[in-house]
């Protein structure tokens, strides 16, 4: 399944690339409208990856709850065991 600011960010780069060449090649409308559409194209993309940033630590702040649990475990399973050795 395709994101859709996936998609947005294509179409954006594809009508940045054209109106880029419509500039260099053509009667373009005006370099600030191809330099707007390059900003834009670039704010998707940002956008995509500060999301996949926090996706990635969400998934290290459960990885850090899921050691801490493992080493309170431990030290339980640690302690139980050597209060039973010793009695």
């Amino acid at each position: 399944m395709i994101d859709i600011r996936e998609l947005l960010f294509w179409i954006s780069l594809i009508f940045s690339m054209v109106l880029l060449i419509w500039n260099v090649f053509g009667n373009s409308p005006s370099e600030f409208i191809a330099l707007v559409a390059i900003m834009f194209t670039i704010l998707i993309k940002m956008s995509n990856m500060s999301n996949s940033q926090v996706r990635l630590e969400t998934r290290f702040n459960h990885l850090a709850k899921d050691f801490k649990e493992l080493s309170n475990d431990f030290k339980e399973h640690i302690k139980y065991h050597s209060n039973a050795s010793h009695s």
